[in-house]
């Protein structure tokens, strides 16, 4: 991994720069730069992250970052790394659970404060209306394409569509979107950033400042993260090839992408050595090939052949 910084697409660097009481002047900043004039925020709370529902057969998720402000408006942000077929159901489902809890059964009043998701892509999306828009401003709108409801707005930032220079940086978001898309790469603080908040935001970004277990945690978020992805693109391009359809070519690359996931939960209970066999052992009875299993799990290829196949 390159150079003075660590990656904010993981879910440790992400959560490390937006996502720690003692720098949320950072995400009050990022989130004053993306939202209306007339809804900046001056304070915000971090409540907990995970999402439990009212009735123990729904599914509990996990969200990035969620918090409050002190009049009451909801925001989400996440960070999502890869596409898969019903991004969207998620992200409407997160934004609802944000809604429903809200509401107390019982109460007389449905006045409700404003929710704010805020979905940042490490992948363009493909569907209509997405390519070559930076950022999706999506709310709830009639025919004539007049906001009905403005309590409710999900932003969605693709971040592979962003390609501004530091000599073509205007607004504060364009700043917040290239130091996201540009910061593991940095060597210097560029100058176009020389403002309090974004110094700060590279200080607690340095690998520098962290210590020796926060600098491991870093380097296998990224190893998931590189790995993850590797499955999911290798799965997603096999399943093409051989005339999947779209949906069903997504639906194989996310199972390839979660037997990743179970060998590496199966590590934490036997051991790192047995969890990366583990994924080694699913991605081989998919059929992936020795040499795409060896990059993704950092094995060689002699010992996949004579741990499993032998």
């Amino acid at each position: 991994m390159p150079g003075k910084y660590i990656n904010p697409y993981t879910d440790f660097g992400f959560k490390r720069i937006f996502g720690q009481e003692a720098n949320k002047d950072i995400l009050i900043a990022f989130l004053n730069s993306l939202l209306p004039e007339y809804h900046q925020i001056a304070d915000l709370e971090f409540r907990n992250n995970e999402q439990t529902p009212p009735r123990r057969e729904i599914y509990t998720f996990i969200l990035d970052l969620y918090c409050v402000t002190p009049s009451g408006e909801r925001f989400i942000v996440e960070m999502q790394q890869k596409y898969h077929h019903h991004f969207m159901d998620r992200s409407v489902s997160y934004t609802a659970a944000a809604i429903r809890g809200m509401v107390e059964r019982g109460e007389k009043s449905y006045a409700l404060p404003a929710v704010y998701y805020i979905g940042i892509l490490d992948f363009v999306h493909h569907g209509e209306g997405w390519m070559g828009e930076v950022i999706q401003e999506v709310s709830l709108k009639n025919q004539k394409g007049v906001v009905m409801y403005d309590k409710l707005r999900m932003y969605f930032i693709q971040l592979p569509l962003f390609t501004k220079t530091e000599s073509e940086l205007e607004k504060p978001l364009d700043k917040w979107l290239y130091f996201l898309k540009n910061l593991q790469g940095f060597q210097r603080i560029p100058e176009v950033l020389g403002e309090p908040v974004f110094e700060k935001a590279f200080e607690v970004a340095a690998l520098s400042a962290m210590s020796e277990s926060e600098q491991y945690a870093h380097e296998k978020a990224w190893d998931d993260m590189v790995t993850t992805k590797a499955i999911w693109e290798y799965g997603l391009e096999e399943a093409r090839t051989t005339g999947l359809a779209e949906g069903k070519a997504e639906g194989k690359a996310e199972g390839l992408a979660e037997g990743k996931a179970e060998g590496k939960a199966e590590g934490l209970a036997e051991g790192e050595a047995q969890g990366v066999l583990k994924t080694a052992r699913n991605m081989l009875a998919l059929g992936i090939p020795l040499e795409t299993i060896a990059q993704a799990t950092g094995l060689a290829e002699a010992d996949i052949k004579q741990e499993l196949i032998n």
